[in-house]
This record gives C-alpha cells, structure tokens and sequence, in this order.
C-alpha cells in the first residue's frame, strides 16, 4: 500500500478548509516577511540577502532565485497575497495535485527570476532593482486558476463579479495600470513575466489568438496597399455584362 504524500492533506483555519501545501507556503510567507521587516535595519537582515536583485544573481548568488518571493514588505500587501494564495491555491492544488502545486509554485519563482535576470542584460535598469514579494506568483496562480475555471465568479474587493477570461484581462491590466501608476515599472517586471509564464503553462489561447492577429494584419497589409487604387465597377446597365471574373 502506498504512503500518502506528506504534502496531502488538509487542516481548517477560521472554518475554511486549507490544503496542508498552501498553508505551509503561506505559512513560509508570512514568517520569512516578518523575519525580514525585523531585520530591515541590520545589513546582514534575511532580507537584504534573500531579495532578487540580479546584479548579485549574475555575480552567482543563485539562491534569490528561489528566496525573493517569500518576503513581503508591506502588511496589507502581504495579508491579501496570503489570502489569494488560500483562495485561488485550494482550487489549483484540488486540481494539479500537492505535489504538482508546490513543484509549479517554486518552478514559476525560480523561471520568473531567472527571466528578469536575464532581461536585465537589455535592460541595464533591473540590475540594481530590488525584487521581493509574493504577487508575481500569486497573480500567475490567478490566472491559472481563470484558465481551470472560465465560468466560476470571484468578486475583486468584494465588489466586482469577474469570471474566467474576463479575470484574466483583470489581471493583466490591474498590472499594468498599477506599473504605470507607481512611476517605476522596473519593479512589475515579475509580475508580467510570471502572469505570461501562466498563459503558456496553462496552454491558454489569448496570447495565441493575439499572435494570430498581428500575423493576420502583418499578412494582408501589403496586398491591402497594393490594392488601394482599385474600385468596384458599377454592372448595372451592361446587357450583357462586359465585365467578367
């Protein structure tokens, strides 16, 4: 008989049912967040060597790959990443599995990170940009989640009913406007990153319709130019029609 997964399981916090692997990442979250904001002051503080900041990665300290997204240094911000990790991680993990969830989890941190890394190589401006937080992730795991589930509602602020792609739009865009808005879009380099790892993980055909249309647009603007000069020709009194197809 096989022994279940150590990661299997699940225990109830508030009344709500918590798989046993996101409440241990949640759980890593909010430890390592607050183990860093006490430590902020000290050089040698958690945070300061778990940040992703690729300037260091590409000088081989390759563990902030992994380390940056489980440090959060505002408290609201930190509350609701671990309530959408609970939320939208149940679901996931019902369906992928604890195993398949974690691995997926960490993978999206480490690929994330290592994309950015190398994106600072056209973009010299990430070298020195200090990543940390768990919003990349969660967003991606969002996305995921709209992609699995299309036709169930999720009220964002508890307001706005949004369901499947719309969710995703939501995202995409709430990313954006917030990049725009804070005056330093270096820092949501992640997000956008980890959110269009999701669509190609989840096999999501938005970005393939997207490309479809630009090759479309590509494809039929030369001949549309070309063709520019031609008219329709009026048929009406030609007895016998003098113009043929």
């Amino acid at each position: 008989m096989a022994r279940p997964s150590p990661l299997a399981g699940s225990f109830t916090v508030l009344g709500s049912h918590v798989p046993r692997v996101v409440g241990l990442l949640a759980g890593a979250t909010l430890l390592a967040s607050i183990a860093g904001a006490l430590g902020a002051r000290n050089e040698s503080g958690l945070l300061v060597w778990g940040a992703l900041v690729p300037g260091f990665v590409l000088q081989g300290q390759v563990w902030r790959l992994l380390t940056w997204m489980f440090f959060e240094t505002d408290a609201i911000g930190l509350i609701f990443a671990c309530l959408g990790l609970v939320w939208f991680g149940r679901d996931l993990t019902q369906a992928w599995g604890p195993s398949r969830f974690l691995a997926t989890y960490l993978t999206a941190g480490v690929v994330t990170g290592a994309i950015v890394t190398a994106l600072a190589f056209a973009w010299p401006r990430l070298l020195a940009v200090i990543q940390v937080g768990p919003w990349p992730i969660v967003s991606a795991m969002i996305v995921a989640w709209a992609v699995l589930h299309p036709h169930r509602d999720v009220f964002v602020y508890f307001v706005l009913p949004l369901h499947g792609r719309n969710l995703i739009y939501a995202t995409l865009l709430g990313t954006l406007l917030f990049a725009l808005m804070s005056g330093d879009v270096a820092r949501f380099v992640p997000h956008f990153v980890a959110q269009g790892l999701a669509l190609l993980y989840m096999r999501e055909p938005f970005l393939g319709n997207l490309w479809l249309r630009l090759r479309y647009r590509l494809s039929t603007r030369g001949w549309r130019r070309r063709a520019s000069h031609l008219r329709p020709v009026d048929r009406a009194g030609d007895e016998p029609p003098k113009w043929l197809h």
